[in-house]
């Protein structure tokens, strides 16, 4: 009892002393024993874990890191990462790095006088409110950084100094699209006939250093033969095109060429020239307005063949299925002229309609100047043969304060001359709107007296965002008598070539065109064009409405569209007026089957003013990641039309595309193919490609063939190579490699570049590959399993590579891209005893299997 008196007498005393220990500040850190390792009767010697005791501490050393500068990813980065004064790790940052992804070090006042090769050691501190935050798992580093520190529009702006040429290349686009349609004898015609046909275009390149020569070279081939009487007809046309040489003068931020090419239509009506031109280039302005080219629709009642042609030459042939067709890819064609589209059905039935190219009212931010210079003469192609007038044409566009822009040109030739004056300005929330007057004075051919007019044109464009509505263009311009355009002046008494639409050469009169779109959020939306056309001398009227309306409910799509046609002349008034309606269901609504999900069931109609009605329905969908596309219809209608079944199909792979249509009916058939696609060749070989843009990417990845590159349907050959097509001119472009596709004996050192092609330029993406065997490595010295957390680096990995692995349980170390032999240095510690070296030799050993390429084998370390 007197034991447990003193017990408890001591116990107040005993948490007195707890409680002021506990209240006493210490010095101390976590601590991990090594030792422990050892508890189980493994390893005996012990590593320095220093590196990985404190949470979030990340090892010194260098790293492949994603880079992001105030959230916006800047591609993959080699830094340096050190320990600092407090024991933190922190990225290697000099003031050179920082300038280079936007900061702007030469201005403020904290980097005036630091060597810009040296590493700052406080960012924070010579940008206040600036923070760097690295993500080790994610290997991402955030740098934030005040705006008022960054460079002024560096928003999408890239420096000068990173564009690239690229290197030497020859390029060769190609389209090929054929068919042949057999029609039976029907009613008093006693032959059958067969149309062939056969349409390819080329478009070839040369590059060397900043210089870019492109030609376009199109052939043409129709056959006819049989009728009655039966005969044979047979035409065939090779034109070579847009020859030119071209190269961008960074300093003036504008572009010169020389050759084959057409002038900017934004001030005068485009021209087609041979001659030289300079321009300044949006392409080169931090935001820039990209070329323009129309979406060309319309509604086809078979396998039709659509024909684009612009200044009387083809440059664009396709085949579409039945029903509505949109064409999104044609070249940069807004400042070319008027585009014909020529619909031809496989019953041989023609639809032509000319497509009138105008721009969006021509508006500028203050002090933004736009210019062109060109001297040359006419080049045109409407008429067999033209006067090819030599001319001299500048324009200016520059705005002013208050978003008000003024713009003018004027164009000189013998016996005639233009001159243009005119200003846009913004409304504000009523849009955007520009007018302007063209003048013109020229003596005609034959003539002695002087001709003296003028065009006034007034354009608007308005986008309500409130409501969803958006009116693209509505323009209308108005020509006197005797005003005649520079094309005009040139085709006067000339023959118009053949297979041009027969008003080409009239004098417009006026022009009214109005192109509106309505958002209906959920209920989807419409849109409407309307387009009349006069001319001087005659009483033709030209009228265009199209209208439609898409929507979708549950993963169902529907849409109607409606397009009238009307000619007026000579107390006639044809018409052309169709009415479409489509339906697309997807199946997985039925079938939870994965094959469902990418097939769907097609209904479609069209109803013109003959009263004649098609109707098809059947299947349509997509396999093999939707490089294969396909669909398969049958058709059927009233009046003398027979029953026809349709099959049509796609394939869009990493080296081209190609296509194949077929149409059977009781009394005609018709087969089309096509295919598309590019070859270049490079200081590497010899690449194909899917069609190329302005500018492209050579990626090289040695020995890694059969790399998705870009997510998409691109894949490396053989060799290590392929060609991203589509590069985006003097802009930051990430070339990525998938590495979950890469082969099991090639690791990559970076799966991101960056790279800044000038425009047409083909750029080399190089990836550092790592090709070899991969092992797991167990490593023993003196018959026991080296400690757990050992550094092993690989001797001569070679080109500045670090091929390094961290020895795990017993020992192991799992290593890729090794030699077949080769020695390994191992380091767990800093004294000598702490340290070895191992030999190994891969050819003793096999791959367990195909599925599991890692080899296994017991290296002594000395």
């Amino acid at each position: 009892m007197n034991i447990r008196r003193v017990e408890l007498s001591l116990l107040p005393s005993l948490m007195g002393a707890a409680l002021l220990a506990a209240a006493t500040p210490a010095n101390a850190r976590d601590y991990f024993d090594p030792g422990l390792l050892a508890l189980m009767g493994g390893q005996a010697a012990t590593t320095d874990l220093s590196a990985f005791e404190t949470s979030g501490h990340i090892p010194p050393g260098n790293y492949l890191v994603t880079l992001f500068v105030n959230q916006v990813d800047l591609g993959q980065h080699q830094l340096m990462f050190h320990t600092d004064d407090t024991g933190k790790t922190a990225p290697e940052l000099t003031p050179a790095f920082l300038h280079k992804v936007g900061v702007n070090t030469q201005v403020l006042p904290a980097f005036s006088g630091l060597p810009t090769d040296v590493p700052v050691n406080n960012l924070q501190a010579l940008i206040p409110e600036a923070s760097v935050h690295f993500d080790f798992a994610q290997q991402r580093l955030d740098l934030s950084v005040p705006q008022i520190a960054m460079q002024a529009n560096t928003q999408g702006a890239v420096d000068p100094a990173l564009w690239d040429h690229g290197v030497p290349a020859l390029l060769l686009n190609y389209s090929a699209n054929g068919g042949r349609n057999w029609q039976d004898s029907q009613y008093d015609d006693e032959g059958n006939k067969v149309q062939t046909n056969l349409f390819t275009s080329v478009r070839g390149g040369l590059n060397l250093q900043a210089w870019r020569l492109r030609s376009d070279m199109t052939y043409t081939y129709n056959e006819s033969r049989g009728g009655s009487p039966a005969q044979s007809q047979r035409t065939q046309n090779t034109q070579f095109t847009n020859t030119y040489v071209q190269r961008d003068i960074a300093a003036l931020r504008s572009e010169l060429l020389v050759g084959e090419n057409n002038t900017e239509n934004d001030v005068f009506d485009s021209i087609p020239f041979q001659g030289m031109k300079l321009n300044s280039s949006d392409d080169m302005l931090p935001t820039s307005l990209r070329g323009f080219a129309p979406v060309i629709s319309g509604i086809a009642q078979s396998n039709a063949r659509v024909t684009v042609s612009q200044n009387g030459n083809v440059v664009y042939q396709t085949f579409v299925a039945p029903g509505p067709f949109r064409i999104n890819d044609l070249y940069q064609t807004g400042q070319g002229g008027d585009l014909t589209v020529t619909i031809t059905e496989t019953d041989g039935s023609v639809r032509t309609q000319t497509l009138a190219l105008s721009s969006l009212p021509v508006m500028r931010r203050p002090g933004s100047l736009k210019y062109e210079l060109t001297t040359g003469r006419y080049n045109g192609g409407i008429t067999t043969s033209s006067q090819e007038s030599e001319f001299v044409l500048g324009t200016l566009i520059y705005g002013l304060p208050h978003d008000v822009t003024v713009y003018g040109g004027g164009l000189m030739a013998k016996d005639y001359t233009s001159l243009v004056l005119g200003s846009g300005v913004s409304l504000g929330s009523l849009g955007a709107l520009s007018a302007d007057i063209t003048t013109s004075s020229t003596t005609l051919p034959g003539q002695d007296e002087r001709q003296n007019g003028s065009s006034y044109r007034i354009r608007y464009a308005k986008s309500l965002l409130e409501t969803g509505t958006s009116i693209d263009l509505a323009a209308y311009r108005y020509s006197t008598r005797h005003y005649y355009s520079f094309s005009d002046f040139n085709s006067q008494g000339y023959q118009l070539s053949e297979g041009q639409v027969p008003w080409a050469l009239e004098r417009q009169r006026s022009n009214f065109q109005v192109q509106l779109n309505q958002q209906l959020g959920s209920w989807g939306s419409s849109y409407l064009s309307l387009q009349r056309n006069d001319f001087w001398g005659n009483d033709k009227v030209m009228n265009t409405v199209s209208a439609g309306y898409n929507g979708s409910y549950r993963g169902v799509s529907y849409g109607v569209a409606y397009s009238v046609n009307r000619v007026k002349g000579d107390d006639d008034w044809p018409e052309d007026r169709q009415l479409s309606l489509n339906m697309q269901v997807p199946l997985n609504l039925f079938s939870p089957s994965p094959s469902a999900r990418r097939t769907y069931a097609r209904y479609q109609m069209t109803h013109n003013n003959q009263g004649q009605v098609q109707q098809q329905a059947g299947i349509s969908g997509s396999a093999l990641d939707d490089r294969l596309s396909y669909s398969a219809m049958q058709g059927w209608s009233n009046g003398h039309t027979d029953s026809s079944s349709t099959l049509n199909g796609s394939y869009q792979g990493s080296k081209g595309a190609a296509n194949m249509g077929y149409s059977y009916g009781s009394q005609s058939r018709s087969f089309n193919m096509g295919g598309n696609g590019a070859v270049v060749v490079h200081p590497g070989g010899v690449t194909l490609s899917q069609m190329l843009g302005s500018s492209a990417a050579i990626v090289s990845a040695p020995g890694a063939g059969g790399v998705r590159v870009m997510n998409g349907y691109v894949h490396t050959d053989s060799r290590g190579y392929a060609v991203v097509p589509y590069l985006s001119n003097y802009q930051n472009n990430s070339i990525n490699l998938d590495p979950t596709t890469l082969p099991d004996d090639v690791d990559l050192t970076q799966s991101s570049l960056n790279v800044y092609p000038t425009k047409g330029a083909v750029v080399m993406a190089t990836f550092s590959t790592r090709v070899g065997y991969q092992a797991l490595i167990t490593l023993e010295q003196h018959n026991k399993p080296l400690p757990f957390g050992a550094l092993v680096t690989v001797e001569n990995a070679g080109d500045g590579d670090t091929n390094t692995g961290i020895v795990g349980d017993k020992g192991q170390v799992y290593l890729s891209g090794l030699a077949e032999k080769g020695a390994l240095k191992v380091k767990w510690g800093s004294s000598a005893e702490q340290q070895c070296r191992a030999t190994f030799n891969l050819s003793q050993t096999e791959a367990p299997s195909t599925h599991n390429p890692i080899r296994t084998l017991t290296a002594r370390c000395e």
